[in-house]
């Protein structure tokens, strides 16, 4: 019984660290000490008018400074400018792939939210799987160990001393129970 609660609890403790881990990792807050440059005065809201606008905008960080938003969420005045920009893109005829190639290419890999799939950048999708193969390995080992020593713990109660019935019952536990007999047979007559 202590086994599996040991068991139970370990995985708990490793599904919590996870969580844990992925909300420190995903968290958009500022630093400390982080501010604002001059420029970057954020107000006014995001104006998406359609849905090609919206899967632009929120492909493509804002870097001039902000905490890593996209342009679907940063309202600074940079973010506002780079909109126009990429409407007057849109409207022009160039692709989604072709605007974020650009963009890209003028600021940078980082400046894509989700990198490509080729080249070095798929590195970045393969590192999750291999981290989840990993930990799902040390996860069956660490099963067949505990395992492995519930079977050598049987093992040695079935190798119990003399009187010692496999099961935990003994000599003194069968008299016992001889003598509730006799006196439920006493009760009835």
């Amino acid at each position: 019984m202590s086994r599996t609660r040991h068991l139970i609890h370990g995985i708990t403790l490793l599904a919590a660290g996870l969580i844990a881990l992925v909300v420190l990792l995903r968290s958009p807050e500022f630093a400390h000490g982080q501010q604002l440059g001059e420029g970057m005065q954020r107000s006014g809201t995001v104006g998406i008018q359609n849905e090609t606008e919206r899967k632009l905008f929120w492909s493509l960080i804002c870097t001039c400074g902000c905490p890593r938003e996209t342009l679907g969420t940063c309202t600074c005045a940079t973010a506002h400018e780079r909109r126009d920009q990429l409407r007057a893109a849109l409207v022009s005829g160039l692709s989604i792939e072709a605007i974020q190639a650009a963009y890209a290419e003028r600021y940078g890999a980082e400046a894509l939210a989700v990198p490509p799939n080729k080249g070095s950048q798929r590195l970045l999708y393969l590192f999750p799987l291999a981290a989840i193969m990993a930990g799902a390995g040390i996860v069956i080992v660490t099963l067949r160990r505990w395992k492995r020593r519930s079977d050598d713990a049987r093992a040695a109660g079935e190798r119990s001393p003399k009187g010692v019935v496999p099961g935990g019952r003994d000599d003194y536990d069968d008299k016992l129970d001889e003598e509730l007999k006799n006196l439920d047979r006493e009760d009835r007559e």
